[in-house]
């Protein structure tokens, strides 16, 4: 079976009543090209939402924060009617990221969670991110990857067998169901505990179902395998250190430093690769101080370093700010997310990462 045979069949089920909104750039064209038609095949109504680096860099340079502020009345419309969307909106050249002003992402984060949210959890919109979307080579060239390695990698990850893969994360979902306390060690003098009590685990195995629907996890990705949870908002305490090196903004960062007292982030450190994410960051909106997201990696076939972190297997992610499609608490806006490798992970005193390998 085709990637886009899966993408219509397996991953979100769809059928002759379903409108389907596919957001692709010109480098993905044949890909999206391939999902639409398996979707018309099923009889549904699609549209295709064409963007280009050249007009992305033009709606940040005219437009006013004022006017990016505002919900697009297009978003709007789409997530009015559509009722899946599959999102393959990866810039070509993530170079053109740089020259975007920080006050000028915050203000369209505003527009765009105000455009789809929350009325793509009230409608139940399925929706799916495809990784292979930011396989280029200038983005490779930006982040010094390997791209040939980064290509094959991606590949494989999203081929992985997806019935193993879902059997992982259900088992190591069944083993945190009743956890209360989750405790991070690891490099970088990382020492970070917070409160899951009552949250819900979210399960990402590349498949939108039933199950899924009912329990509003509506969005999943490709390649997949990751179990993620809101912490309660103010109970994270203590440091981490991230390691894995993440691609943000045309920027590949590497050991961002984060200090949460009574779960906000009250220390921000790192390098030069990191300058640029703390000004995003300051400028954001929402509850952007808050601890957002913990998440456990379980893809064998994905590495950590390129753009698939927190789907790689042993790999810790934290995110910061807003967090109500997970269950969490923290308005949305602003929001960061970022990587370890090597981390030790304890719930309740219980071992379930020993140095980067499940328990």
């Amino acid at each position: 079976m085709s990637l886009a045979q899966s993408v219509v069949n397996d991953c979100l089920s769809i059928t002759g009543d379903d409108n389907v909104a596919i957001n692709l750039y010109p480098h993905n064209l044949a890909l999206a090209e391939e999902i639409a038609l398996a979707c018309v095949e099923k009889g549904a109504d699609v549209i295709m939402s064409l963007y280009t680096d050249r007009f992305m860099v033009a709606n940040y340079r005219y437009l006013s924060e004022e006017r990016l502020r505002e919900p697009s009345a297009f978003c709007r419309g789409l997530t009015e009617k559509s009722t899946a969307q599959i999102a393959m909106a990866a810039t070509y050249d993530p170079a053109n990221l740089r020259k975007i002003e920080p006050k000028k992402l915050a203000a369209n984060d505003e527009g765009e969670n105000a455009a789809h949210f929350p009325l793509s959890k009230e409608r139940k919109i399925r929706t799916l991110d495809l990784g292979l979307a930011l396989v280029t080579k200038p983005r490779a060239k930006v982040y010094g990857f390997d791209f040939p390695k980064w290509s094959r990698m991606m590949n494989a990850s999203t081929s992985v067998d997806y019935q193993r893969l879902a059997r992982t994360g259900r088992a190591l979902r069944d083993s945190l169901k009743e956890a209360r306390t989750i405790e991070v060690t690891g490099p970088g003098d990382t020492r970070l505990e917070f409160d899951v009590s009552g949250r819900r685990w979210c399960l990402s195995d590349g498949v939108v179902d039933e199950d899924d629907i009912r329990n509003g996890d509506l969005n999943d990705q490709l390649p997949a395998g990751s179990l993620t949870v809101a912490p309660l908002e103010d109970t994270a305490q203590g440091h981490i250190t991230f390691n894995a090196g993440t691609p943000r903004m045309g920027r590949q960062v590497k050991d961002l430093q984060l200090t949460f007292k009574d779960g906000k982030v009250t220390k921000f450190k790192g390098n030069s690769s990191t300058e640029a994410v703390r000004k995003n960051w300051e400028a954001g909106t929402g509850d952007k101080d808050n601890i957002g997201l913990f998440g456990i990696g379980f893809n064998p076939k994905a590495q950590a370093g390129y753009t698939v972190n927190n789907v790689a297997y042993g790999v810790v992610s934290i995110g910061v700010g807003g967090n109500e499609s997970l269950g969490g608490k923290n308005r949305p806006g602003s929001f960061i997310l970022d990587s370890m490798t090597g981390a030790t992970v304890k719930a309740d005193g219980r071992t379930l990462l020993q140095k980067g390998r499940l328990v």
